[in-house]
């Protein structure tokens, strides 16, 4: 957890960000996924805001709905690194959004009973 104030759920940081960034940029395009999970796994570190709604209620989830619970932990994860612009392929992301939000329209939509007339 972070003492840093800032706005969003979680943010990623990293010694010698642009120099990061431009050795990602030249690898060359065969290894570009790997330099990726191996710089970010040995460079960034993940700072949670612990006042922000969606950290708050992780734990909660975590109880709840495990599953989900991880798919969103992942998720804030890419997003601090999309924030950072060190995602190589957001394109990887998508499959995990719709789990999220499948989980989430699943959970919020009423059913018959719920609904009163």
């Amino acid at each position: 957890m972070s003492d840093r104030q800032h706005s969003q759920p979680a943010v990623v940081t990293v010694e010698n960000l642009t120099t990061l960034r431009r050795y990602l940029e030249m690898a060359p395009p065969d290894q570009k996924e790997a330099s990726y999970k191996y710089l970010l796994h040995n460079s960034v570190v993940l700072e949670l805001n612990p006042t922000h709604p969606i950290i708050k209620q992780l734990a909660p989830l975590r109880e709840s709905n495990p599953e989900v619970a991880g798919l969103v932990a992942s998720q804030l994860f890419d997003n601090a690194l999309m924030n950072a612009d060190l995602v190589h392929d957001p394109r990887r992301m998508v499959g995990r959004i719709n789990k999220i939000l499948q989980a989430v329209t699943e959970s919020e939509v009423p059913t018959d009973a719920d609904v009163k007339e």
